[in-house]
């Protein structure tokens, strides 16, 4: 069971350099992209990558250093990619109870907002988030989400796209100890670990509508997925990238072929390493199947 207040995964903050450079590469990649948010008190910029599943990848810019994007600012003196898991909360102020008795602590929530440009005029998008103690979290940063005009971030006109994806299958962990890392993956998002080998998979309770799998694997098992991928360069654990479940893998092969970025096909899978998606490993399925990705 998950912990009271948390109901999901809600996004994926891949953090990049250059936001133009990341709204084109994934544009080429096949997905929708929206328009430049701006976060006024955060001093970053974003695009999102809509799913209908109620999940989204975020790609974030650094505007101005500040002490409340230090994180951020941080991460990307390292490197590109995966910077932060975000969950969903109906009231992330109430869930801040629950996390902490779970051994969870989180920082003092903070409400921030966007303005998004809409046919009738710009209405500002608003959110609480709170960050989760990173001592806690060893894959990396986590923090609760709660969305109080989801209306505003989830655009029908802007979930679908031309390579057939339909909502995140997966998250994938690169880890020297999987069981650890997927221990403490259970204990906050709810489900059982079985184990695969030299991998962990972290299954939901109950599958659906933001709650997926998370795959913990070492590296040399991922490398079969993703060989040679420079991000294996990072100390582990991090998360290394995601699956995205697509609703016609030969649809997903032709918008990748158009794309021109180098893709391993194998056993249904499509799967593009870190350099092509600012940083992210990327594998594309019509499900999440462990055996088929790494056998």
């Amino acid at each position: 069971m998950s912990i009271d207040g948390i109901t999901g995964l809600d996004h994926l903050v891949i953090a990049t350099r250059d936001l133009d450079a990341a709204r084109d590469a994934y544009g080429r990649l096949g997905f929708t992209v929206t328009p430049r948010g701006h976060h006024t008190q955060l001093k970053s910029a974003n695009h999102t990558v809509l799913f209908p599943t109620g999940t989204y990848l975020e790609l974030l810019g650094i505007e101005e250093q500040r002490p409340v994007n230090a994180h951020y600012s941080a991460f990307l003196r390292q490197r590109e990619g995966i910077a932060a898991i975000a969950l969903k909360t109906p009231d992330a102020r109430a869930a801040a109870g629950p996390l902490a008795a779970a051994g969870f602590p989180s920082a003092e929530p903070v409400d921030f907002g966007r303005p998004v440009a809409l046919p009738e005029g710009t209405r500002d998008a608003s959110f609480t988030i709170a960050q989760i103690d990173p001592a806690a979290t060893p894959a990396g940063r986590v923090f609760l989400c709660q969305h109080h005009t989801p209306e505003l971030v989830w655009r029908s006109d802007a979930m679908e796209h031309a390579n057939g994806a339909t909502g995140l299958e997966a998250l994938v962990v690169a880890a020297a100890d999987p069981d650890a890392v997927a221990a403490a993956f259970a204990r906050l998002l709810g489900g059982t670990v079985s184990d695969r080998g030299a991998a962990r998979v972290v299954e939901p309770a109950q599958p659906g509508n933001g709650q997926v799998p998370v795959l913990v694997a070492t590296p040399d098992r991922l490398h079969w997925a993703w060989t040679a991928d420079p991000a294996f360069a990072t100390p582990p654990p991090f998360v290394a990238g995601f699956v995205v479940r697509v609703a016609d893998p030969v649809r997903t092969q032709q918008a990748l072929q158009k794309s021109k970025f180098p893709t391993v096909v194998g056993n249904g899978v499509l799967r593009v390493n870190s350099p092509s998606a600012c940083g992210a490993m990327i594998a594309f399925a019509q499900d999440f199947d462990l055996d088929a990705l790494i056998p």
